[in-house]
């Protein structure tokens, strides 16, 4: 359509990105839930991973939007109506809290420090989830992206990613693998709220939700979550290790495709001269 662009500066680099952060988030949460319950070595892996992979998220943030002296003004310049900010900052908490959390753990504390320490990790966990959601609802310029859903989806995402990682490191345990498929069948639900009102709403939503249906990414990343949701599902009556390792793979495959769909499909009008 003519005065519309599609977004090109928020690309694959920043959907790889944002997906190792929805990992990162909720992999802290069940490894708080997995130190209650006793089981130290998942607790172990899923606080490195919320260390480790938010640190990347930052190299590749670093690299392809900003600049070593730019992602030092996010935090001097102190702007309060940046999301840019609050994430920066969410996910500099993240880092340290998962952490000091995983040494507490490896170090076997069972104290109320570990306590306190993971509690506080999950709770900026879930923030940083939101936060992947907030950062482009609040993007100018770009109406597509502009919806209370957005942030909603990159929560899913979020509980996707944990449960992903978890069903793979639990592959026989009912409780996570069921929970996957459950958060991936909302993740389609979403998604597909997400582009039914913007395809009854103006131009550039409308222009946006068609390129995002036409999409291969589109299309791979939904099969995978309806998919991979039904296995989650039907491992309640089905007891083997192949079924939950396959959704969990699907679960991981949905969240960056599908994130890219979104970034890619954000279409911004031209002023008429």
């Amino acid at each position: 359509m003519e005065n519309l662009v599609l977004n090109n500066v928020w690309g694959f680099e920043i959907a790889i990105e944002m997906t190792f952060l929805a990992i990162a988030s909720f992999s802290i949460v069940l490894a708080y839930m997995s130190f209650l319950e006793g089981r130290m070595r998942d607790a172990l892996i899923g606080g490195v991973l919320a260390t480790v992979l938010p640190i990347l998220s930052l190299i590749i943030l670093d690299l392809h939007l900003l600049k070593p002296e730019a992602a030092y003004l996010v935090f001097t310049s102190f702007q309060s109506s940046s999301w840019m900010l609050y994430g920066a900052s969410g996910i500099t908490l993240l880092i340290i809290t998962s952490a000091i959390f995983t040494v507490l753990v490896k170090l076997n504390r069972r104290n109320l420090a570990t306590h306190t320490i993971g509690i506080v990790a999950s709770l900026i966990g879930i923030f940083v989830a939101l936060y992947t959601g907030l950062v482009i609802s609040y993007e100018r310029g770009i109406p597509f992206w502009h919806s209370a859903i957005v942030p909603i989806i990159s929560l899913t995402m979020g509980i996707v990613g944990g449960f992903s990682v978890y069903s793979i490191i639990r592959p026989l345990d009912t409780r996570i693998t069921f929970s996957l498929g459950v958060a991936l069948l909302a993740l389609t639900l979403t998604y597909l709220i997400h582009i039914h009102l913007a395809l009854h709403s103006s131009r550039a939503l409308s222009y946006s939700a068609q390129i995002m249906i036409g999409s291969v990414a589109f299309q791979v990343g939904i099969l995978a979550t309806i998919v991979g949701g039904l296995l989650g599902i039907i491992t309640l009556k089905t007891k083997t290790r192949y079924i939950p390792v396959v959704a969990s793979a699907l679960g991981l495959i949905s969240i960056l495709v599908l994130r890219h769909a979104l970034l890619a499909s954000g279409a911004w009008e031209l002023p008429i001269l």
